[in-house]
């Protein structure tokens, strides 16, 4: 789009911002599917719907970058590399004004190739549409990467506070993590409901492993959902114990609840190799 273009276009967009809002639901929600079709198309490697989602001088700022519409199509990915992807769009604003739309929302994608594997990421996004034979058209779309993610600092070092209480010999400090009707639920046992249930679970690994450590992997974000990962260390010499050392990885799906707490954790790690290893016999969990 040409440069006396691009100053008509957010001329018209500031006015609209001071307009009174005259726009229907149906056509902010035909904005917001003219964006999510625009991604469709481009994730499914079809080259001729993605054109169709765009204007002919459309163009893509993205990492100190100008792209057109070709470029962007020769950046898309290949069939047969394994990629896949899954997006999520939090809208924040949609302003229309004639043939002009306006939309600010935050992009979170889990991405998938044989390549780099699986990655999770979010982009703060503006987009600018034109309406074209009855259709809204991607003219302008405006991506910047957020490297760190909205609560995944905080989040961050909350999980490093609940590895230190696993490897505190404390279990009421493992249970002080969760809200006060949290769950700890580990592979296919039931579920331990309330901080008392869940100090009690985390006492009996204590008492399993005396020299307990618990290592933090990672912390990643899913959604709505946090996922922790851990590796637990230590030697089975409490009460009836094999001597056996233990590693064992495995993760934690966490549902954070309005009070910052965790609300729900799903655990999941490998039974029959955690067995193995003890060297006994019977079932028994591990955060």
């Amino acid at each position: 789009m040409k440069r006396r273009e691009f100053v008509a276009a957010a001329g018209a967009l500031a006015a609209a911002a001071y307009l009174p809002s005259a726009r229907s639901a149906d056509e902010t929600a035909a904005v917001q599917q003219a964006i999510k079709d625009n991604y469709t198309t481009y994730s499914g490697f079809d080259e001729q719907a993605y054109r169709a989602t765009t204007t002919d001088d459309f163009v893509l700022l993205e990492h100190g970058e100008l792209i057109d519409r070709e470029g962007d199509v020769a950046n898309m990915a290949k069939p047969g590399t394994g990629h896949r992807r899954t997006d999520e769009f939090d809208f924040r604003s949609v302003k229309i004004h004639g043939a002009i739309a306006y939309a600010v929302y935050i992009l979170k994608s889990e991405i998938h190739d044989d390549i780099k594997g699986t990655r999770h990421r979010e982009w703060l996004e503006s987009a600018i549409l034109r309406r074209s034979e009855g259709a809204w058209r991607l003219a302008l779309l405006h991506s910047t990467r957020i490297s760190t993610p909205i609560g995944t600092q905080d989040m961050k070092s909350f999980a490093i506070r609940y590895t230190a209480a696993w490897c505190s010999q404390d279990p009421a400090s493992v249970a002080a993590f969760f809200a006060d009707k949290g769950s700890l639920k580990i592979n296919d046992g039931a579920p331990s409901v309330g901080r008392p249930a869940i100090t009690e679970a985390a006492r009996g690994f204590m008492s399993t492993f005396p020299d307990m450590i618990v290592e933090m992997n990672g912390l990643d974000r899913e959604g709505e959902r946090y996922i922790y990962r851990w590796t637990l260390i230590g030697t089975n010499t409490g009460p009836g114990g094999t001597g056996n050392k233990v590693r064992i990885s495995g993760y934690e799906e966490w549902t954070i609840g309005p009070d910052g707490l965790i609300a729900e954790s799903l655990g999941h790690f490998d039974a029959a190799d955690y067995q193995r290893q003890l060297g006994q016999a019977g079932s028994q969990s591990s955060d």
